[in-house]
């Protein structure tokens, strides 16, 4: 137990290095952006009007010429407690900026997860039953062929087929960021559709490729000599050691979903935190941009410790290398 926790621990700390590593290198990626918030946000014609000193002036007065490691270490301690400052020109706080987009986002996500697992679980149980038999050979072609797929296609694809052919939603989304969530939840069904059909075709593969090797097992095989039947020998025994590969994906799965996301609802107009992302950086807002992105990565790091631990709780043989050091 000792040697879990520390095993634990040590995820951790390696979680602190890579989201402080992140914010650097967002920082640095903010900084060689052409231009700077002044000369983004003003007009050609109004900023003709200033000269150099009174933009110096502008600059001083919004922090942007203060030394970069200063105001590096200002954003790392931001960031890191939370407090994502205000916008650079309107001074506006960035949390009430982007925390309704956020919860529309992971809204989308999370129900786009649960659905993803929901299907891969039962397209590969499945498939997995009678590998090179017409159905397996129909669930991996199709999932092949949306793998191919990219998001802004599948999108487009499902926007004519569900609003222009059948009418039963609209094009776009109209719903305001801050929304009933009930409303964004109706508002997500068709993004969800898109980032579910790419994303689970990848999973389905590892699922499936586990699910064949656990069924032909030494263990699996006593199970069959034993009596037991045959559904409870897929789902007691055979998925849970098929699942620990899929894991692995699932989290790089959460990756794929959140830059996916971006995509997805730029062209469904979903008011979540991608549309806030790209109008940010059309406007260099660093504090939004920053804030963005380090919430993205934390995310993404929380989504693998999560599954290191689904992984030890599943897996024996992790736990005894875990206790052995």
């Amino acid at each position: 137990m000792t040697q879990i926790v520390s095993m634990m621990g040590r995820r951790l700390f390696l979680s602190f290095f890579i989201l402080s590593f992140t914010a650097l290198i967002v920082f640095l990626g903010t900084e060689v952006l052409p231009g700077d918030a002044l000369t983004a946000t003003m007009p050609a014609e109004e900023l003709a009007f200033y000269t150099p000193a009174q933009l110096a002036k502008l600059r001083t007065e919004y922090g942007l010429d203060r030394a970069l490691p200063v105001r590096f270490l200002e954003v790392w301690n931001r960031l890191f407690s939370f407090d994502f400052g205000v916008t650079i020109i309107k001074r506006e706080p960035v949390y009430d900026r982007i925390i309704h987009p956020v919860i529309n986002s992971a809204i989308m996500a999370g129900v786009a997860l649960l659905v993803m697992l929901l299907i891969v679980i039962t397209l590969g149980i499945l498939s997995s039953l009678k590998p090179g038999g017409r159905l397996d050979n129909w669930i991996s072609g199709t999932t092949l062929f949306t793998y191919s797929m990219p998001d802004f296609v599948v999108s487009n694809v499902l926007v004519i087929i569900f609003a222009v052919w059948l009418g039963l939603t609209p094009a776009v989304i109209f719903a305001s960021t801050n929304a009933p969530k009930l409303t964004i939840l109706v508002a997500a069904i068709l993004p969800v559709m898109a980032l579910c059909i790419h994303g689970a075709a990848y999973q389905f593969r590892l699922l499936r490729t586990g699910m064949i090797e656990a069924l032909g097992s030494d263990y699996v095989e006593r199970a069959r000599l034993a009596g037991i039947p045959n559904w409870r020998i897929c789902l007691r025994h055979a998925l849970p050691s098929a699942l620990i590969p899929m894991l692995n994906g699932t989290a790089t799965f959460v990756a794929a979903l959140l830059s996916g996301s971006v995509v997805v609802e730029s062209v469904f107009k979903f008011p979540g935190v991608g549309g806030e992302l790209l109008r940010a950086l059309a406007q260099r807002e660093i504090p939004t941009i920053q804030a963005i992105a380090f919430l993205a990565a934390l995310a993404v790091v929380a989504a693998n410790l999560v599954a290191d631990i689904a992984i030890l709780m599943l897996d024996p043989r992790v736990r005894t290398r875990s206790q052995h050091g």
